[in-house]
């Protein structure tokens, strides 16, 4: 009877979850902040919630698909839940920390104004629903100070998510138990 069980040669070839989602992580910052750029260029603003804001979140799940697929085509063809929301995880949270940075450098060198337009706008519509002066001015300052925990945490949340659901799709059991 022939033998199943990889070598030691062949399981060294077998790509890690670290290493998959740090490969997709940088790649998927990479096309995020190409997105980005175009947005820019189209004269959108980075905060401006439209359709192409949507685009980030289309490109994040499809990187994670990408990155399951490279996993359990590079591997032994299989893929657990636990692994794909690994992948999922790692390569949302590096692309997650390389779009801060790069939104980091946007808005304190390229436009120092776009946190202040956005800052604005998020006054404007808290006045047409009528909050109080004071309500708008503390809502202010704790964006102000907040932001960046909020933009982590949120983005680490919405992430978690995708993860959840696409390594639902993605997984790919291996029907002989490993021993």
């Amino acid at each position: 009877m022939e033998e199943t069980n990889p070598t030691t040669e062949e399981a060294a070839k077998q790509p890690t979850v670290m290493a998959t989602g740090l490969r997709y992580g940088i790649i998927s910052a990479l096309v995020g902040i190409a997105w980005s750029l175009v947005r820019m260029v189209m004269g959108i603003n980075m905060f401006d919630r439209d359709w192409s804001s949507w685009m980030g979140i289309i490109i994040l799940i499809v990187m994670v698909v990408l990155a399951h697929k490279y996993f359990k085509d590079n591997g032994d063809g299989f893929m657990s839940y636990g692994q794909g929301l690994g992948i999922s995880m790692v390569t949302i949270t590096v692309s997650i920390l390389i779009s801060a940075v790069f939104t980091y450098i946007y808005m304190a060198v390229i436009d120092p104004g776009v946190f202040e337009t956005f800052l604005d706008q998020t006054r404007e519509q808290m006045e047409s629903q009528g909050q109080s002066d004071d309500a708008i001015n503390t809502a202010i300052e704790w964006t102000k100070k907040l932001f960046w925990v909020f933009f982590i945490i949120g983005s680490l949340f919405w992430g978690l998510i995708i993860g959840l659901i696409v390594s639902i799709f993605t997984q790919k059991k291996n029907p002989e138990p490993a021993f």
